[in-house]
């Protein structure tokens, strides 16, 4: 009778045991809110801080869950009932990104001091961490265990009187001793998608957000062991895919950004590098910081497209980890090897120098890649120069040997110098300094301090030789460029005094390739040049420019839209011989996403332009003005926009046209960026933010005489509906 009893007692505490246990809260994202999700349980409503107008419910792991930004999203709310220790708390989290710095899942604040909490996150490389705050001075605790990306897992924190345990996927990652807490201990705010107390870079750029969906939040008043959240919170959940993509709500409504152009579907980006034609594919790479709006965090991201206009943007190829390229994944190249499949050269730093890395493509889509085992190929500068940042390397093939310019600068006699250091290679593994390959004569040139993003390219029997002098003396960076020939494993140019790539100063870095016909085909940043404030409101900073052909004609570079943009075109409105005097303008059309190729004869005026996203009512327009007595272009943008943090500048650039022949201007406007080609060869480009959507009126002027439009064709601009595939 005893051992029958017992029997029954144990299998009624085995019951007991595996008996699923209501959580004391519950947010699943299911009901929600304008800017606001309801707490399951309890019904309480708790405010989405977000920078965005509407917060982003997304697929999730049971119906609905919440897309995290990076920087902005957060939940913040207290706790109608104290959660006691023990307790646990748990959450579904699929990550985007690693974060900028620190950043927690969830944050649980001590009762009545809002300076001692507790929290589970990750860092930078995706290293899971626990955080216990005392009296505001924060303790991480970090594990071995890295956070995958791009995938659904489960993650838990169980407090107890003396430890705290962290879990992923029911799986004990994490423990930590803990002498601050007892059975007294109450919890009563809770923090979703961010810490408690937050971090910011330049007292601007929040940096402890997590950027990704967060779903099925849960707060229990006891300490759950490993084997309830493997049974009951786990169960077969986490291999459902995971969708990341940033959801086209976020920017619906900013005509500012462009539509047509590539860039990332969010936050921050730089240069292109790596453009690449490879089995049916253009494959470009690009400076990538997807949990934020700044330079850091460095990826190298990844788009691929079958035109050069339609893209579709992929998980980053490479990220940086916790060695030699922990600072970032930098500029560099991607060159097709003697079996003809690419390979990336990058530049990877830590704290004490610079070195380039090489990595591997694992599939024929370039989407996955492997560091090479012996990075860096080359650490830190020749022995006789002592500047450790060396970096945005080049690689081209030359006979039987493999070169490598990498951008830098130097001294001599007192005098700093952009300049370019040359490697050598039989196989792209083994790298040995040479010498420079070319360097500048400030005093003469005029060329700057230091040179980056270097290109080398060959047209025809002629080199060009590209680079970008970085900010110096109160100048900004440029592009510059030389052409000549390569003899003796030198540069020796055409002409000393290098040529600038654009009219106006703000096309930079360009990436190079032949396209499937065979063209010389480029794409380049252009960056926005607005307030750090500006592109938290935006959310995204920097795009790239429209494809153009380079040819090189009497040792200048001509730049012309790449055809393929031809299938963006939409509706056509065409005027011929239509005369222009200074009395009234010519209202040509409107609209945010225009191509327009106007043949222009000036006559007797030797001032005329156009007049670009105006609204006669709010005063807004941006006006280009091609002034032919002092051969200038002239882009005024003191009336560009009312948006107060848009800055009212002036830009001038050096042209050259007749008035007795005609001009041909071809114009892309799309959203902030303007692209424009003069006469098949110079270009410009220059960027406006207006604040209101109606300033869009398009007009060409003439200040002085008549000018006569023999044809001007404008289209109206489709989208390039870039896809995401992550």
């Amino acid at each position: 009778m005893i051992r029958i009893v017992t029997v029954l007692l144990i299998q009624i505490l085995l019951v007991s045991c595996t008996k699923e246990s209501k959580p004391l809260y519950q947010w699943s994202f299911n009901a929600n809110k304008l800017k606001s999700t309801i707490e399951k349980n309890t019904k309480t409503v708790y405010k989405i801080h977000s920078n965005f107008e509407t917060p982003e419910f997304v697929n999730g792991i049971e119906g609905t869950a919440l897309r995290f930004d990076g920087y902005s999203t957060a939940i913040k709310g207290n706790l109608s009932q104290s959660l006691n220790t023990p307790s646990t708390i748990s959450a579904w989290v699929a990550l985007e990104t690693y974060p900028t710095d620190i950043a927690s899942f969830f944050s649980l604040t001590l009762e009545n001091n809002k300076e001692n909490w507790i929290a589970a996150g990750l860092n930078q490389f995706g290293n899971a961490v626990i955080t216990v705050s005392i009296n505001g001075n924060e303790k991480h605790c970090f594990s071995k265990q890295i956070f995958p990306k791009f995938k659904w897992f489960n993650v838990s924190m169980t407090v107890n009187e003396d430890k705290l345990q962290l879990f992923m996927n029911g799986v004990n990652s994490l423990s930590v001793l803990v002498n601050d807490l007892n059975s007294q201990t109450r919890f009563n705010e809770l923090t979703i998608g961010a810490n408690v107390k937050e971090k910011y870079l330049d007292n601007r750029y929040p940096l402890t957000h997590i950027n990704g969906i967060i779903d099925e939040v849960k707060l229990w008043n006891k300490a759950l062991d490993s084997d309830y959240i493997t049974k009951f919170e786990i169960k077969n959940r986490s291999n459902l895919k995971a969708v990341l993509a940033i959801p086209k709500s976020r920017f619906k409504k900013n005509f500012n950004r462009p539509k047509y152009h590539l860039l990332p579907a969010a936050n921050w980006t730089n240069e292109t590098h790596g453009l690449v034609y490879y089995k049916g594919k253009y494959h470009i790479f690009n400076q990538k910081n997807g949990a934020n709006v700044f330079l850091g965090q460095i990826n190298w991201g990844h788009f691929s497209s079958p035109d050069l206009v339609q893209w579709t943007e992929h998980k980053p190829a490479l990220s940086p980890e916790e060695a030699y390229d922990q600072i970032g994944i930098w500029s560099g190249h991607v060159v097709k090897d003697d079996q003809g499949v690419p390979l990336i050269v990058y530049t990877g730093g830590n704290e004490k120098v610079n070195g380039m890395c090489l990595a591997f493509p694992e599939d024929d889509n370039l989407i996955n890649w492997k560091k090479f085992k012996e990075n860096p190929v080359v650490k830190g500068p020749p022995t006789q120069y002592s500047r450790t940042d060396l970096r945005d390397p080049y690689i081209w093939k030359e006979k039987q040997y493999w070169y490598m310019t990498v951008g830098y600068g130097i001294v001599e006699n007192g005098v700093e110098k952009g300049a370019l250091l040359l490697y050598k290679s039989t196989d792209l593994k083994k790298w040995k300094y040479s010498h420079l390959l070319y360097k500048g004569n400030p005093k003469v040139d005029d060329s700057g301090i230091f040179w980056e993003m270097p290109v080398f390219w060959k047209i025809n029997d002629r080199y060009i030789l590209a680079v970008n002098p970085t900010p110096h003396d109160g100048k900004p960076a440029i592009n510059l460029y030389w052409t000549g020939d390569f003899i003796n494993e030198k540069f020796v140019p055409d002409s000393k005094l290098p040529k600038k790539l654009e009219v106006i100063n703000r096309l930079l870095s360009p990436s190079v390739s032949f396209d499937k016909e065979g063209n010389t085909t480029a794409i380049a940043i252009i960056p926005d040049l607005i307030p750090s404030e500006l592109h938290l409101r935006h959310g995204w900073a920097h795009l790239y420019s429209i494809p153009r052909i380079w040819k090189l004609k009497d040792g200048e570079i001509y730049q012309t839209p790449h055809p393929a943009l031809n299938k963006l075109r939409d509706s056509l409105k065409t005027f011929e011989k239509v005369s222009v005097n200074e009395s009234v303008n010519f209202k040509i059309g409107q609209g945010h996403q225009v191509e327009i190729i106007a043949e222009i004869l000036p006559k007797q005026s030797s001032k005329f332009g156009f007049y670009i996203g105006k609204n006669q009512k709010n005063g807004e327009a941006t006006k280009l003005c091609f002034d032919l007595k002092k051969n200038q272009l002239v882009i005024d943008q003191s009336k560009s926009s009312q948006t107060e943090l848009v800055p009212k500048r002036i830009e001038i650039g050096e042209i050259n046209i007749n008035n007795s022949k005609t001009v041909k201007i071809h114009l892309f406007i799309d959203g902030s960026v303007i692209e424009g080609f003069i006469n098949d060869k110079e270009a410009f480009t220059t960027r406006i933010f207006p604040k209101f959507n109606n300033s869009d009126e398009i007009e060409i002027f003439s200040e002085n005489g008549f000018i006569l439009i023999n044809k001007l064709d404008l289209w109206h601009l489709k989208g390039n509906n870039n896809l995401i595939d992550f």
